[in-house]
Formats: structure tokens, C-alpha cells, sequence
């Protein structure tokens, strides 16, 4: 089984940008993915607060598919933070994705500080994008975990091109930091975070439909893993921390 922790659908006028459900599931079916976290493409409040509804209607349309993030922008945390509880409350998300750089805000700034707070209380993951620009940096997102160490922290992409390290010696420090393998260029690290944190603390990601699946997919069984150490990077983690029954 594969339950990609990673992916994103909307359809926002603004940017003239559309990934639908349909186009989401074909590429799912494709590449054997069965399950799969996903998350808008525009913060929220922003240019496109209908987002909201559109990853609800997935979910509906497309039952034990899809289990939806809110993407969040917390510039205007408090009219965010009732996004956020709409979102769980009436149309139970089951995740929240911050990205950073889209926002310029630090992680560990109060604002954050409050939604990742929130999350803990639902006992929800954060996804953060997690890479090589401004605001994102893994040892930021560190400081985050530390402030908040009952919220369940994930750092996409595994820090990017250049942070790997910085990424893997905040999870050895924080516990309730967890990484995922999406756009990760370098498949050798991945079996050293294995070796480093335990596979327990990997999640498969693909950011599909920005990514090729199969390449994602490629890099997890190249590695020749132990299989349930496999089993855990592709569906068992992400399972446990969405409480997603398998």
C-alpha cells in the first residue's frame, strides 16, 4: 500500500492554476497510490477561501481517498484559527499545512506559535514546508517544535537540497518532528535518516501533481529496505499519525 502524505489539490482563478480531484485521483490510480494527505495551494484567508469547500467536497466525492489539510496564513491568525476549527469541526480535516514562504513569517513567531497550539488540542499534524528559502528552514522549524512539543511537526522535502542535515539533527533532538521524502534529490539520505531517527519518524510524500509519483516512488524502493521499514515510510506512519485504520 501507499498512503502519500503529500499532495495538493485547488483550482484557484488568481493564478490560473487548477489541479482537480479528478485530476488528482487519475494520477493516484496511476501510480498505486490508494491513499493520500492533501492540501490546498492558497493560504487561508486569502485569495481563495473556497479552497476550504473544495477539499471538503474531494473528501465527500472521493470517500477514504483523500484526508484533507487546511493551509493556513497566520498573518491573520485569529480569523485563521477559525478557519481552522471549521475545518476539523465541520468537515473533519485531519491536518494543517503552514508554508512559510508564502506568508514570510518565522515558525516560531507567536501567531504560529497559536496554530500550532490549536493542532496539539485536536491532536492534528502541522506540515511545513521545509526547504531551501527564507522562513522555512529546518532549525526554525526546530524552534517551533521546541515551544511546542506536544504538536506533531513535519518537515516536507526533508529540509531540501541543502538543509538535510540541519533537518535530521532537529528530529534526533526534537521527538515530535517527523520528515517526508517528497522532492528529496538525494535517495542515499533517506537511508540514513533510517539509520539516524528510525524509520518510524519517515513519511512518503510525493507533491504530486507538482511531482512525478513514480520517480517519488522510485527512490523509497531503491533503497532496499528492511520491509517493514518500507512498510512504515509508505503507509504505517502516516496512517498513525492521521489515526487512519489500515
Amino acid at each position: 500500500m501507499i498512503f502519500d502524505s503529500h499532495t495538493h489539490l485547488e483550482s484557484v482563478p488568481l493564478w490560473n492554476m487548477e489541479y482537480t480531484a479528478e485530476d488528482v485521483i487519475a494520477l493516484m490510480d496511476r501510480y498505486g497510490i490508494e491513499k493520500a494527505a492533501v492540501s490546498g495551494i492558497s493560504d487561508m484567508p486569502g485569495v481563495h477561501d473556497e479552497g476550504l469547500e473544495d477539499l471538503y467536497e474531494a473528501t465527500k466525492k472521493y470517500p477514504g481517498r483523500f484526508y484533507p489539510y487546511v493551509r493556513l496564513n497566520p498573518n491573520y491568525v485569529d480569523r485563521a484559527l477559525e478557519i481552522m476549527d471549521k475545518a476539523v469541526k465541520e468537515y473533519g480535516f485531519v491536518g494543517v499545512k503552514l508554508h512559510p514562504v508564502c506568508y514570510c513569517m518565522l515558525p516560531w513567531k507567536a501567531p504560529t506559535l497559536r496554530i500550532l497550539e490549536r493542532a496539539a488540542e485536536y491532536d492534528i499534524p502541522v506540515l511545513f514546508h521545509c526547504s531551501d528559502e527564507p522562513f522555512c528552514y529546518p532549525l526554525e522549524i526546530a524552534e517551533a517544535a521546541a515551544r511546542c512539543p506536544e504538536t506533531k511537526i513535519i518537515m516536507a522535502h526533508m529540509g531540501g537540497f541543502y538543509h538535510f542535515e540541519d533537518a535530521l539533527r532537529a528530529c534526533e533532538k526534537h521527538p515530535n518532528l517527523y520528515i517526508d521524502t517528497s522532492e528529496t534529490m538525494y535517495p542515499e539520505k533517506i537511508a540514513e535518516a533510517v539509520r539516524r531517527i528510525g524509520a518510524e519518524r519517515i513519511l512518503f510524500g510525493s507533491d504530486l501533481p507538482a511531482d512525478n509519483p513514480a520517480v517519488e516512488i522510485e527512490k523509497i524502493k531503491s533503497l532496499r529496505l528492511p520491509k517493514e521499514d518500507e512498510d512504515r515510510i509508505f503507509y504505517k506512519n502516516i496512517a498513525g499519525l492521521l489515526k487512519v485504520e489500515i
